[in-house]
């Protein structure tokens, strides 16, 4: 009995840590986040510049893309019915980036600028 409540303690510690190690990741990730320049977002981003993702490359376990001169990274799950070769195009909704799908407008997923 007493074998089986330490290996539950230790189980439950590791647990712990993994869930602090992720947080910090995500902190770190949030900070590494970037603005796109208000004149370069009007000239290539928005509704009226869409484009085709085609090629995502996974970076630590997280799908990333280039467009526009800036890197991105996918921070939400892709929606069922999505595909890297539909267009989409960036916009900018209250301070954060989404991509939105133009076969799927109704729908919208976080995206990070990334450096």
């Amino acid at each position: 009995m007493l074998c089986t409540a330490f290996l539950f303690t230790m189980a439950i510690t590791s647990f712990a840590q993994d869930e602090r190690r992720e947080e910090k990741a995500q902190a770190e990730r949030h900070e590494e986040r970037r603005r796109i320049a208000d004149e370069h977002y009007r000239a290539h981003f928005g509704r009226d510049h869409h484009f085709a993702i085609r090629h995502v490359q996974v970076v630590e376990g997280r799908p990333h893309f280039a467009y526009g001169g800036y890197n991105f990274e996918i921070a939400q799950p892709w929606p069922a019915g999505w595909s890297y070769n539909d267009d989409v195009y960036v916009e900018d909704v209250d301070g954060a980036y989404y991509i939105t799908n133009l076969r799927h407008p109704g729908v919208r997923v976080m995206v990070n600028v990334i450096p």
